[in-house]
C-alpha cells in the first residue's frame, strides 16, 4: 500500500489538530480522505479546515460502511475509544487511538484482544513521550539511579485543563 487512506473520527479538540497536519500533507504516505463527528457544528468547522476532496460523515458507522479508508484515528471522548476501535478492526482497518485506550479495564482488555486477533496495526497516541524532559525522566527511572520507585506523581503545571 503506497498511500494509507486515513479517516478521522472526532474533529474537535485533538481531532482538529490531526485534521490540520493530515490535510496539509505532513505525513508522507498518508492522506486524509474522511472525517466524522456527531456534532454538526464541529463537522462543519472541520470541513472548512480540510478542504475539498475529504468526505464528511455524521457517524462512524457511515464512515466504516463507505469503505473509503485503510486506517482511522480515533479522537473522540475517552469512553468511545474501545467500541470504535473494535468496530474499526471489524471492518479490517488499522487503528490509531488518542489516549487513553479506554476508561474501563474490561473494555481495554477486549480492545487489546481484538487488536491482536485482527492482524492490523494498533497504536495509542502518547504525544508527550518524545519530549526531552520525559525522555530524561525515563532514563533516570530505567537506570536505577533513583533507586526503586514506589510511587510517583507528575503534574504539568503549565496546562490548565478543566474537568470537562
Amino acid at each position: 500500500m503506497d498511500i494509507v487512506r486515513i479517516g478521522l473520527i472526532g474533529v474537535g479538540g485533538m481531532g482538529s489538530n490531526h485534521a490540520g497536519y493530515l490535510s496539509r500533507g505532513d505525513v508522507p504516505g498518508g492522506r486524509l480522505v474522511a472525517i466524522c463527528d456527531a456534532s454538526p457544528v464541529q463537522l462543519a468547522h472541520a470541513r472548512t479546515q480540510v478542504g475539498e476532496g475529504v468526505q464528511a460523515f455524521e457517524n462512524a458507522d457511515e464512515l466504516f460502511n463507505a469503505k473509503l479508508v485503510d486506517a482511522v484515528i480515533i479522537a473522540t471522548p475517552h469512553y468511545f475509544h474501545p467500541p470504535l476501535a473494535i468496530k474499526a478492526f471489524g471492518h479490517d482497518l488499522h487503528v490509531m487511538s488518542e489516549k487513553p485506550a479506554g476508561v474501563y479495564t474490561k473494555q481495554v482488555k477486549e480492545l487489546n484482544a481484538t487488536a491482536e486477533k485482527s492482524g492490523k496495526v494498533f497504536g495509542l497516541m502518547f504525544n508527550q513521550r518524545t519530549l526531552g524532559q520525559h525522555q530524561k525522566l525515563k532514563e533516570l527511572v530505567t537506570s536505577g539511579e533513583l533507586g526503586e520507585l514506589r510511587r510517583t506523581n507528575y503534574i504539568i503545571t503549565s496546562w490548565f485543563r478543566a474537568q470537562s
